[in-house]
């Protein structure tokens, strides 16, 4: 299993097999803090050969460095199908509203596939300069 994407996004969608992202980023910038940021999507596109076609565990969490958590953990399944080929891909996009950030920080976001750490980006939190 090879991740192909994994980040952080504007808006991203899952159309009939093909994941579009908009407004790529790894850092929010605030007026100031705390700061509620109402949307944001993580995203990842999974490419997975034949002999692991089937369903898989998946987790997402976003972290800090004091192992707080800025959502609860997200949990699922994803099912993986190929039809032809030697592999598949599966694409996941998550919707996270009403982010609330407390501090100057920096985020951990992992991706977690059959309970092992596939990928992991980071998400900074500053607040602007005046």
């Amino acid at each position: 299993m090879t991740v192909e994407i994994f980040g952080l996004c504007d808006f991203a969608q899952d159309a009939y097999g093909k994941l579009t992202l908009i407004g790529a980023f790894d850092a929010i910038t605030v007026r100031d803090l705390p700061a509620v940021h109402p949307f944001m999507c993580v995203a990842a596109r999974i490419r997975f050969p034949i002999y692991e076609l089937g369903e898989h565990t998946v987790r997402v969490e976003i972290k800090d460095p004091d192992g707080s958590f800025l959502v609860p953990p997200l949990d699922g399944k994803l099912a993986v199908n190929g039809i032809g080929g030697d592999s598949a891909c599966a694409n996941l996009t998550l919707n996270l509203m009403n982010l609330h950030l407390r501090d100057e920080t920096s985020w951990r976001v992992s991706l977690a596939i059959d309970g092992h750490e596939k990928a992991m980006i980071p998400l900074y939190i500053r607040k602007a300069a005046r």
